[in-house]
């Protein structure tokens, strides 16, 4: 007797027939979901705050970045040479998104 694979759909999943196009994406979703480090996670979090227009916390999430940099650095000193580069493209964004604001406001 041989027994069948099945599996369960969940209801929020929702299927459409092929051919249909599926919704567009949200501005921002994770790159790859199969990063693990912790400044992979925190990042994330960081571009979704300044996709809500969170800037406060967003520059909570910059300075938890910059941390993980320097004990990161402390440890494994030829490691993580791209990390720099990621946390000062976050500082322009958040830059960015400030003088926005200013400019919006005044």
């Amino acid at each position: 007797m041989t027994r069948g694979f099945s599996f369960v759909i969940p209801g929020s999943v929702k299927l459409s027939p092929p051919g249909h196009e599926a919704a567009a994406p949200p501005a921002y979703e994770a790159r790859n979901p199969l990063r693990r480090r912790l400044e992979d996670a925190v990042e994330d979090v960081f571009h979704a705050a300044l996709e809500r227009g969170d800037l406060a916390s967003a520059q909570d999430l910059l300075g938890v970045l910059e941390s993980i940099h320097v004990r990161a650095r402390v440890r494994f000193p030829t490691e993580r040479k791209g990390t720099a580069l990621m946390i000062e493209r976050a500082r322009n964004q958040l830059g960015e998104r400030k003088a926005r604001r200013r400019s919006n406001a005044g």
